[in-house]
């Protein structure tokens, strides 16, 4: 999504100055996986914002995402339809993600886009699709406070290939990390 913070030490810092209800989607990432979390396929688009139309340079070093990219995106409806066609495709009931950032983020890009006079349908279908998994890997984890995805797959000794934090790398890691864990 759209954000804006600081960087220190390589480390980036939401400090607050884009509130949450104010970020947009830029990029999807959706992979269908089997019972053992082999890939059967995976999709990946860029969005174009409506809202918030120039990414911040903090979002750009974050995401490893450029303007370019997103000016070239697709609107988001239709991303998310692709996502609702694959979805019927592969019979796909549930869509895993970790923590509550995806559906907020939908629906904070819903309300600009109905704002712009963009379709919407598809990001409420995907969206009611959505299981957060994140309290399930906790608990697995014996973890007594939330930690992020990456800390989580270098505490299981993952091999990530991926430095940037956008949506197609976050949701390679996810599966790594159920795979993992085995959840079902």
């Amino acid at each position: 999504m759209t954000c804006d913070g600081r960087q220190e030490n390589n480390k980036f810092i939401d400090d607050g100055r884009m509130k949450r209800s104010e970020r947009e989607i830029i990029s999807v990432g959706f992979i269908v996986v089997d019972n053992d979390y082999n890939i059967q396929r995976k999709y990946k688009s860029f969005v174009k914002p409506v809202h918030c139309t120039k990414l911040t340079e903090y979002c750009k070093n974050l995401t490893g995402i450029n303007q370019s990219d997103v000016d070239c995106g697709k609107k988001c409806n239709d991303a998310f339809s692709d996502i609702m066609k694959i979805c019927v495709k592969y019979r796909a009931e549930i869509i895993l993600v970790f923590g509550n950032a995806d559906k907020e983020g939908i629906y904070s890009s819903a309300k600009f886009c109905k704002k712009a006079r963009e379709q919407v349908h598809s990001l409420y279908l995907v969206s009611s699709k959505i299981v957060n998994v994140q309290p399930v890997i906790i608990e697995r984890l014996k973890r007594k406070k939330n930690i992020g995805l990456f800390k989580i797959a270098e505490l299981l000794k993952l091999k990530c290939d991926v430095a940037k934090h956008n949506a197609f790398n976050d949701v390679m890691i996810l599966r790594k990390v159920c795979k993992k864990l085995k959840l079902s």
